[in-house]
């Protein structure tokens, strides 16, 4: 089949360029820059239906709307469910595990067009990190499919996992940036590194946010004011009782100095003020002693 031709191929230039293909498990990716991941808990079973999503018009092209298409899909493993009836002639069915539908005008399902657009297999699945400097914004993985036409190139199929706080994932894009390279959008605690657990069903517990520490080399929970802990989850009380910095104190301390002086200065100003009016009174309690004595 035809598709297995692409697969091999590509298990081919995994084989012969591993730095642009790399094999992963589901159960355990390392990015080498102190983040590691876990998607297994995103496969569904066979009797668990897929994931689908609608879409293809690019919002950056507001000249041109592309036409949108309907993919099922699963991760780390073959499209579990019923397929649509027009994928039936599709070799191996059993194997895909991302299929693009082409809806056509007629309402009979038997009439659209069902494209295999990719296999999941360890050895030919390319993983990377959606930003090669920053392992905590995610990770995406794609899948080698058939061929398409018009020019002739590979089908293939890319998830990008963006790292967020949402336990239930729900693909929210699917757009083809290249010829007949699709690209589906995901975001999920699942895209987060381990590194930033998941605690009380929230990312980093509620209490902060998964970032990359560079001074650390590993991604990590920053947490919120009053908190700490690998999961964020733990009361911080001496940071709590600790509200000014340093910093903080010397600020408020020498406001208090200059709000002293002006003080002070004003206090003065009112003591010359008034020692001026009794000079003043005493200076016209004289002038009128003299003009009487003439």
């Amino acid at each position: 089949a035809m598709f297995r031709s692409s697969l091999a191929l590509a298990a081919l230039v995994a084989t012969l360029f591993p730095s642009l293909s790399l094999a992963f498990s589901c159960e355990q990716f390392s990015s080498s820059l102190g983040a590691t991941f876990d998607i297994s808990g995103l496969v569904r079973s066979s009797v668990d239906p897929a994931y689908t999503v609608t879409d293809g018009d690019i919002p950056c092209t507001t000249n041109i709307v592309e036409q949108n298409f309907t993919y099922y899909f699963n991760v780390c493993g073959p499209v579990p469910g019923t397929v649509p009836s027009a994928c039936s002639s599709i070799t191996d069915l059993n194997q895909a595990s991302a299929l693009q539908i082409d809806k056509r005008i007629l309402d009979d399902p038997n009439d659209d067009f069902c494209f295999l657009t990719g296999v999941y297999a360890e050895q030919s699945t390319k993983v990377s990190l959606l930003n090669a400097a920053d392992p905590s914004k995610g990770i995406s993985v794609t899948y080698f499919g058939d061929y398409c036409h018009h020019p002739v190139a590979q089908r293939k199929f890319k998830i990008e996992l963006i790292c967020s706080d949402k336990l239930n994932p729900i693909p929210t894009r699917a757009l083809e940036y290249d010829h007949c390279s699709y690209t589906v959008t995901m975001p999920s605690v699942y895209g987060c590194p381990l590194e930033c657990p998941v605690a009380e069903r929230r990312l980093c517990g509620g209490n902060g946010h998964c970032a990359y520490d560079k001074d650390e080399h590993s991604a990590r929970c920053f947490c919120n004011h009053g908190f700490k802990g690998a999961s964020c989850t733990e009361s911080d009380k001496e940071e709590e009782s600790l509200n000014y910095s340093p910093a903080l104190l010397g600020l408020i301390a020498s406001l208090f100095v200059v709000i002293v002086l002006l003080v002070g200065g004003v206090f003065f100003m009112i003591k010359q003020l008034a020692a001026y009016k009794e000079d003043l009174v005493n200076y016209q309690s004289l002038r009128g002693d003299e003009n009487e004595s003439i």
